[in-house]
Order: structure tokens, then C-alpha cells, then sequence
């Protein structure tokens, strides 16, 4: 890339963080309540709170009171976080294959697997709802919860994602929706199972005064540098250079604590008002739909009972050779994509004893690109990632 390139660089991921949000944060600190009343309305409960999004399917697992080591039904193309959460709570990851049309998790595979597992945990991968009636039927009884990390405010047959099984937990952290730093909201159907959920939490550790600050200000040093031009000078190479090294999505380590009070209250200042950012972001995926010519790649779609909230794009190539074209392709006309999860199948063989019988899935991890969409992008930048995508579609 050169340094005009460098400066323009489009970053991959949404860390929607400035000054105004560091400001309100540490003011909203001053405040250990943990009532929402914004969010509340939206979940239609008041959620329990949790430092992340593996702390929350940590406490679910826990309460299901499964005897250890009991298999839990889990996508192999999803975020090792889970994995390593599933672990953590004394049980072990039973790998389902996924759907190669929208990513997620193949029914089929459950029914032939149902009797190896316990539970069920069903991702909406990349906003795009399950068949939450299928999955539930599929487990025959089995506890079933949702990941929704990255569904918030997507729909299914008209509820929201969250809303349609035994529990669910949703995540705020920096690169997801609303990025407050971190955070994690627990959703519970069950009065009885709720308490215990309650419970386990009560136990986690509180964040002491000193972290709260350092925290916000490390947060916001970081969004700034996913934001043009920090991004392509600082960002972006760094970034690389370490994710050379290391996990980066796992880096800080396994943690159950409660959630900060500054990130809680950015959470509940902003979930409000936050459907218009959807809405700017579910209207950049429709530019492309309308703009990009498929033919090497396969392109998202939304399911016939369900409304994404179109937190990824994902290209889905036949190879990973043309992956790799249009990855590096896109980069030098300034676009930074992820080849996500491209290395979860070495991953889950390596440390949670996968079995190698997910083909789709492990398709899905050397095909998948994804493109950036994101709300705080403007019309003339989607022209341009749309324009991209058809250029480099007739160079590889």
C-alpha cells in the first residue's frame, strides 16, 4: 500500500468509541446501579449483567447443572471464545457443521448428533437468525441457547433474536454493536432459572475503581486507532504484526466478572436510539446486493422468517485461492476485509478434540470474506467497496 492508501485505509471492524462516550462513561462510573430501563424495554426484562459474552455462556452452562464432562452442540464455524467458555464450565464442545448457504447451524447435522449432546448452542452467525423452531424441534427437549453476539435486533418469524429459547446472551464489547468496552447481557425465559443464573453472577468478581478509568481510556486509544487515518498508518500494521503472535480475540484471558458500571451506561445511553444505526448499515448491505455482480463468490441473503441486522457482509468464495485474490485485492484499493476464522478448524483440532466431521464448516472457514458495511461509512465509500468487489471479481 502507499501512504495515500494508508490514510484512507477502510478498517475491517466498527469500534464506535470517541470522546463524548469516554466522557460519559466515566461520569455514568460515578453510578454501581445496574437498572436499564432502556434496555429493559427492549428485552422486555431486565437483563443480568456480565463482564463478556463467554462470563455470560459461562454462568448459562453452569446452571444447566450438566454432569461433567456432558457434550454440548456447538458450530465449529464460530469464535473459539465459546469453545473455550463451553471448557471452562467443566463440559466439552461437540462440533455442528454448518449451513453453507447462510453460515449457520446445519439442523441436519444436530438430528444425526442429538444423542452425543446435552445442549445446544445456536450462533446467529453475522446477524442472520437461525431456524430457531427447527433447532428447538431437532434437540427433542435438550436446553437450547442463543449466541446472540452479533444479532442484536435482528428478527425471527417477528420476535427478537434472544427472545425464542431456554437462554440467550448478547455482547457490547468494542468491534460489536453498541461498542462500550465490554459487556454482556444475560436473557432468561425461566423465573426458576434465572435465580440461579443470578446467583452464579453474584459471585463474580466486581471491577475495582482504579481499572474503571484506565479501562475507558484504554478503550477509546484503541477505537481511535480503528479510525481513519490512524487506522491504515498505525492500526492496521500493528494489528497484523501482533495477530502474527497471538489470539487476539482471546488475548485477555478467561474472565467471569461483573460488568463495569462506565460500559453499562453507555449500553443503556445508547441501545435507545441505536435501530437508525441498523438501519443505516441493514441500507450499505442492500447497495451492495444491488451493486455487486456474484459469479466467483456467493452473496448473503436474508431468510425468508427472519431480518438481519447485517452486522457482516460475508463473501463466500469456491476456493480459498479467490478469497485470497480479492482480500488482497481489496486491500491495495484501501479496503481492509477479514478472512474470518480462517484458522478455527487447526484450532478446535488442537485444543477441544475435533473429530473432522464438519465439512461444511471447514469450507465455510478458507471461503468466507468478510466486507465492511459499517453505518459510520458513507454512501461514496460503499460505491467504492462496491466498485472493488466488481473490479477484483474480473481479476481473479
Amino acid at each position: 500500500m502507499n501512504w495515500r492508501t494508508r490514510f484512507n485505509l477502510i478498517p475491517r471492524n466498527n469500534w464506535d468509541y470517541g470522546f463524548k462516550d469516554l466522557v460519559g462513561t466515566v461520569r455514568g462510573g460515578r453510578d454501581s446501579t445496574t437498572h436499564t430501563p432502556n434496555v429493559e424495554t427492549v428485552f422486555e426484562q431486565n437483563p443480568i449483567w456480565t463482564r463478556s459474552g463467554r462470563a455470560s455462556l459461562y454462568a448459562i452452562l453452569k446452571c444447566l447443572e450438566l454432569p461433567a464432562p456432558a457434550k454440548v452442540g456447538v458450530p465449529l464455524f464460530c469464535c473459539s471464545v465459546v469453545f473455550d467458555a463451553i471448557r471452562r464450565a467443566g463440559l466439552s464442545p461437540r462440533f455442528i457443521d454448518s449451513n453453507a448457504s447462510d453460515c449457520n447451524i446445519s439442523v441436519a447435522d444436530l438430528r444425526t448428533k442429538r444423542a452425543d449432546i446435552a445442549a445446544v448452542i445456536a450462533v446467529h452467525m453475522f446477524g442472520q437468525p437461525c431456524d430457531i423452531d427447527a433447532i428447538v424441534a431437532a434437540a427433542e427437549g435438550l436446553p437450547v441457547i442463543e449466541d446472540c453476539a452479533q444479532s442484536l435486533f435482528s428478527t425471527y418469524k417477528g420476535k427478537q433474536t434472544g427472545l425464542l429459547s431456554t437462554a440467550s446472551f448478547f455482547s457490547f464489547r468494542c468491534g460489536k454493536y453498541i461498542s462500550a468496552g465490554e459487556g454482556s447481557a444475560i436473557i432468561c425465559k425461566d423465573v426458576e432459572f434465572r435465580k440461579k443464573v443470578e446467583r452464579i453472577v453474584s459471585s463474580f468478581e466486581s471491577w475495582p475503581a482504579w481499572k474503571l478509568l484506565t479501562d475507558s481510556l484504554l478503550t477509546f486509544g484503541k477505537a481511535t486507532l480503528y479510525k481513519r487515518p490512524w487506522y491504515g498508518v498505525i492500526g492496521y500494521p500493528v494489528g497484523m504484526q501482533l495477530d502474527k503472535r497471538m489470539n487476539l480475540t482471546a488475548k485477555n484471558g478467561f474472565n467471569t466478572g461483573k460488568i463495569a458500571p462506565t460500559h453499562l451506561a453507555l449500553i443503556n445511553a445508547r441501545i435507545t436510539h441505536f435501530r437508525k444505526n441498523i438501519d443505516i448499515q441493514r441500507e450499505h448491505a442492500q447497495m451492495l446486493l444491488r451493486s455487486v455482480m456474484s459469479g466467483r463468490f456467493h452473496l448473503p441473503s436474508e431468510g425468508k422468517d427472519s431480518s438481519s441486522n447485517w452486522f457482516q457482509f460475508a463473501l463466500r468464495f469456491y476456493n480459498t485461492q479467490q478469497r485470497d485474490a480479492m482480500a488482497d485485492y481489496l486491500l491495495s484499493r484501501g479496503i481492509d476485509c477479514a478472512k474470518y476464522l480462517d484458522n478455527i478448524v487447526a484450532e478446535a483440532r488442537a485444543l477441544y478434540g475435533y473429530r473432522g466431521d464438519c465439512p461444511n464448516a471447514e469450507l465455510l472457514s478458507k471461503t468466507v470474506l468478510l466486507v465492511p458495511i459499517h453505518y459510520n461509512l458513507n454512501t461514496r465509500d460503499i460505491e467504492h467497496i462496491a466498485r472493488c468487489i466488481n473490479e477484483g471479481s474480473q481479476k481473479i
